[in-house]
């Protein structure tokens, strides 16, 4: 890493580079408040340069939904659709004057000197952006319908209701991370760093794109089974759906970032500069990196606060690391049905969720589902949406819908001779076959038996096919 690279990333911290001088001897564990459902814990910021008062919680502050780490300031998603932020001292009080009236609020998003607000409208607020880096904060015109957001340091992504990907910002150094692949959709999750983007697909795959060459911190492209992602300066996380946790990067500036080999049971992951956070299903935070000779890099923020648990998300920035204790978020892996035929033998769905507690199912359209067995009931298509409730340890989940199609069921012609007509047009309609013409005729049969059909038994024929029937009519006189 450059000295001029490394002073873009920590620029705010007036002289990152002076930093080690105060960390030889890291102390404590931090700023820790808060032990109460949906509060903050807040660690790091160890050292006279590395203390922008993100490590100051508000006092008071509860009922958080949301954290996001910023590189000087702290800001955190209240129930009620606002946001608080925190910090920003000898930063400039950009990234921390949250707009007034700002409410109704569903996700939130912190970057090297900007914030962002997801409205529940799906339209985007942001704010901060000195006058150095203003890109950040140009968002595209007309931009709604959006279901997520990310920052990094110079620059903001967004996924649409259609699975799209929006970029913007770049204005100060573009290595590529705001040029959206084209043709690339589903996307449910994006993360930034740096000088990569990162997508992740409801398949579980995921796309990198931008200055992935500097630190290889980028994955392969639809690198499979992910289901969290996390973008840092040197490296990318992603969280595999056997709950391992797989790094890349670190390539030139390794602080241990990437030594996450070995965890399981991972649901969520977070990238700072010198460190990787991962949240595990129990609740408890592991911290990897902040090695280095001398201390570089070691701002006490990979020193997890001794005894912390209950937590549902967790934060990473450069000098510092959130914790956010309450219910958790959890997620459900439900993977796409295949299409079926009309008339298919009714079949068992299962999904997962990430909290391990039970996954229920509802149906729609051409379909029942009873627990989680689907019953077909025509043709057209059938959707199944796995849901998860949540209990006092977990949120409700996300639902997850899959929907697939139904196709006509064939005509398999049955034998009706010899059957009474209104038995024989209910055993064609049971075969998905029509009756055709009826004729009769004159018979030792007693009337209304069927005397022949046009079409052979067990023939299968293209759906709703006609089978024209001669009924007798009884003997003639």
């Amino acid at each position: 890493m450059t000295s001029s690279r490394r002073a873009r990333w920590g620029r705010r911290l007036v002289g990152i580079a002076v930093l080690s001088l105060g960390l030889l001897v890291p102390g404590g564990t931090g700023h820790a408040r808060a032990t109460a459902s949906g509060t903050v814990v807040a660690w790091g910021c160890i050292g006279q340069y590395a203390d922008q008062g993100q490590c100051s919680v508000p006092s008071g502050l509860s009922g958080v939904t949301a954290i996001a780490a910023g590189e000087g300031n702290g800001l955190a998603l209240k129930s009620d659709g606002t946001v608080v932020a925190w910090g920003c001292k000898g930063i400039g009080a950009g990234p921390c004057t949250v707009p007034s009236g700002l409410s109704g609020v569903t996700a939130i998003a912190a970057g090297g000197g900007h914030s962002l607000a997801l409205k529940s409208d799906g339209t985007v607020v942001a704010w901060g952006c000195p006058n150095i880096d203003l890109a950040p904060c140009s968002m595209p015109s007309g931009l709604t319908g959006v279901t997520a957001i990310a920052t990094g340091l110079e620059h903001s992504l967004a996924v649409k209701s259609d699975g799209t990907v929006v970029a913007w910002g770049c204005g100060f150094d573009d290595f590529g991370q705001c040029t959206v692949p084209s043709g690339l959709t589903g996307v449910v999750a994006v993360a930034a760093g740096e000088s990569q983007s990162i997508a992740l697909r409801k398949d579980g795959t995921v796309v990198a794109w931008g200055g992935c060459r500097f630190y290889a911190q980028c994955p392969p492209n639809d690198y499979p089974g992910v289901t969290a992602i996390a973008a840092g300066l040197a490296h990318t996380l992603g969280v595999k759906t056997d709950g391992t946790v797989v790094a890349w990067g670190c390539t030139g500036f390794d602080h241990g970032q990437c030594n996450v080999g070995g965890i399981t049971g991972a649901t969520d992951v977070a990238a700072g500069t010198h460190h990787s956070l991962i949240l595990k299903r129990d609740g408890t935070v592991v911290a990897a990196g902040c090695g280095m000779l001398f201390g570089f890099g070691d701002f006490g923020q990979c020193n997890v606060p001794a005894g912390l648990s209950g937590v549902s998300a967790v934060a990473a920035s450069t000098t510092y690391s959130l914790a956010l204790i309450g219910p958790r978020k959890q997620t459900i892996a439900f993977a796409p049905l295949p299409n079926k035929t009309f008339g298919d033998p009714d079949f068992t769905v299962s999904a997962t969720a990430s909290s391990g507690l039970p996954v229920s199912f509802a149906a729609s359209g051409h379909c029942t589902v009873s627990r989680a067995k689907v019953h077909l009931t025509g043709a057209g298509s059938c959707t199944i949406t796995a849901s998860q409730a949540g209990n006092a340890n977990w949120r409700p989940a996300p639902p997850v819908a899959q929907t697939f199609s139904i196709a006509p069921a064939p005509c398999r012609v049955p034998k009706v001779t010899g059957k009474r007509l209104p038995a024989a047009k209910a055993a064609i309609v049971r075969r998905h076959c029509r009756t055709g013409k009826v004729g009769y005729a004159s018979s030792r049969k007693r009337k209304g038996i069927v005397l022949s059909q046009s079409r052979k038994p067990g023939l299968v024929l293209p759906p709703n096919a006609k089978i024209d029937l001669v009924v007798s009519r009884g003997r003639k006189r």
